[in-house]
């Protein structure tokens, strides 16, 4: 069977012939463009592209390293780049630069400058990135003058424009008919994440003033669903899966605690991905950053069918433990090699135990697709990526 057809027998959840390969498939668990191109040099792709496609350094991987490495699922889009991926609607949006000595395409709408001390600014976003920092961070937050915003003038986009919508379309037919691989769309809809005021403010609104904050909730869940069943016209036949976000922990638990995101979001989860399930067959994809192993009977009791990044460093996120406990009812898309538990300096040996074991575990039931937590680093060295997909390919039998 070709990717497309395994991952469409999985999803049913019919047997399959190997574990779904998901790297690359999502905009969240993904690759430096560094350890990208390390991870092509490893497997003999000579392809000269490099795209960069979000404010997190990733690469946008290439059919021709889906093929090499035996990936399922390729990005069809994600709101984290302006500029289309593939196919006709690509062409003329990419443009030529040089980040971290590695010449690259990013988007024709990104504006990059260089000084002479080594910083890069990323002036259209307001972000930079240090000499010798792999990253960007914000230099200007904007700040909200207002602490307190009347949900009264929130106005969530409930649409598309018509262009948007057809570049889409163009381009997830085209990746249909050209590749054999699954379709998976990145984030695109208004999501739950909103801080009206700031996050300090708002979080104090969840207790203070919770019919402001059920109010804004409740648009931004309708704007979602409006803005669905438009994205259900232009890609739901292509496409497998669709990200939502959504960081609801940190590494100790759920942020605001279980019972508040009870109390407050998860009616509007329930409308949302309840409303989701109506409207398309696209399967939802929550990334959800964090320990929230808390709450993961409320998030399926909502309608999640895929959960990612599946961060194992966090307290409770063990991969025997989330698979012994949800694996009936849950895909798990992620949690094969986490950077926290494994810095540079691991030996290949032990990542390749680390690896295998992190599969075999969340894979007992065979309801798995294999990628990394959260995004390959750009210093991953060529050892833990040589590593990685071993651990894979022998978990494959």
């Amino acid at each position: 069977m070709n990717s497309r057809e395994r991952v469409k027998r999985f999803l049913a959840g019919e047997p399959v012939d190997r574990i779904p390969n998901g790297l690359g498939g999502s905009p969240t668990t993904g690759m430096h463009v560094l350890a990208y191109d390390r991870f092509k040099r490893l497997l003999g792709v000579t392809s000269p592209t490099n795209r960069m496609s979000s404010f997190m350094s990733n690469a946008l991987v290439e059919p021709e390293v889906l093929l090499a490495m035996g990936g399922d699922f390729i990005l069809s889009a994600s709101e984290l780049c302006p500029s289309p991926f593939w196919g006709p609607p690509a062409r003329g949006r990419w443009k030529k630069e040089t980040l971290w000595g590695l010449p690259m395409q990013v988007s024709n709408a990104w504006q990059f400058r260089h000084t002479a001390d080594g910083t890069v600014w990323w002036d259209d976003i307001h972000w930079k990135c240090p000499p010798g920092a792999y990253y960007f961070d914000e230099y200007a937050v904007p700040v909200d003058e207002n602490p307190n915003p009347s949900p009264d003038d929130y106005h969530p986009a409930c649409d598309y424009p018509d262009e948007y919508l057809r570049e889409l379309e163009e381009s997830s037919r085209w990746l249909y008919e050209n590749t054999p691989f699954a379709l998976s769309c990145g984030e695109m809809t208004t999501d739950l994440q909103l801080t009206p005021g700031g996050k300090a403010n708002w979080w104090m609104r969840l207790v203070t003033d919770p019919t402001a904050v059920h109010e804004f909730l409740g648009k931004a869940t309708e704007a979602a669903l409006s803005q669905l069943r438009l994205l259900e016209q232009a890609i739901g036949s292509y496409t497998e899966i669709m990200q939502v976000a959504d960081d609801i922990g940190d590494s100790r638990g759920v942020t605001i605690g279980p019972d508040l995101w009870r109390e407050i979001y998860k009616p509007y989860y329930q409308r949302w991905f309840s409303g989701w399930h109506e409207i398309t067959n696209m399967k939802i994809n929550l990334h959800c950053c964090g320990s929230v192993s808390a709450i993961l009977d409320d998030l399926i009791e909502c309608g999640v069918d895929i959960y990612n990044p599946v961060q194992i460093s966090g307290r409770g996120m063990d991969p025997a433990l989330l698979e012994s406990r949800f694996g009936d009812r849950l895909i798990f898309y992620g949690g094969a090699y986490d950077a926290i538990q494994t810095p540079p300096n691991t030996p290949e040996a032990e990542v390749y135990r680390q690896v295998k074991a992190n599969i075999t575990a969340l894979n007992r039931r065979g309801r798995y697709i294999f990628t990394a937590v959260h995004n390959i680093p750009g210093n991953t060295p060529e050892g833990h990526l040589r590593a990685i997909l071993a651990a894979y390919r022998d978990c494959c039998g």
